[in-house]
């Protein structure tokens, strides 16, 4: 009951806090034994409140900094724990912050933190990056 609790409290803070996040999946097919060319395929689209902070702001934060693996203008996303942003290493996911139009970010590898209490998924921290070029290939780790 307890952790039903903590997930419905999240959202509300997401509904009051946060801001409008598009989740774009993606499919991703590799070629034959002799064509290493991948294609990726839009799979589906889910709209949902998130709450995006500038990295810096805790100690994981920069020990991740430090290692090399974030870079000054990454951001971290804050979402329901609910939420499938993998389903193994066939989709990829590119995150739209804004509505109808705002920026496009990719995951970055390993850059999805859970937090659950009691066996239920509370929120995930999810570590981004601003795509400049509009292809999430070698950006994206998911």
């Amino acid at each position: 009951m307890t952790a039903t609790r903590f997930a419905t409290g999240f959202q509300r803070i997401l509904n009051k806090a946060g801001q409008k996040i598009k989740i774009t999946y993606f499919n991703q097919t590799v070629g034959s034994v002799w064509d290493d060319d991948t294609t990726l395929t839009t799979s589906g689209t889910l709209w949902l409140s998130g709450i995006v902070l500038p990295i810096g702001t805790s100690s994981d934060d920069s020990i991740l900094i430090q290692q090399g693996r974030l870079l000054n203008g990454d951001k971290k996303l804050y979402i329901h724990g609910s939420i499938a942003l993998s389903t193994g290493s066939v989709m990829q996911v590119k995150f739209q912050v804004g509505s109808p139009i705002g920026s496009k970010y990719s995951l970055l590898s390993d850059g999805t933190i859970n937090t659950n209490y009691a066996g239920t998924d509370i929120y995930k921290r999810v570590y981004i990056r601003l795509l400049t070029t509009g292809s999430i290939i070698g950006e994206s780790g998911a």
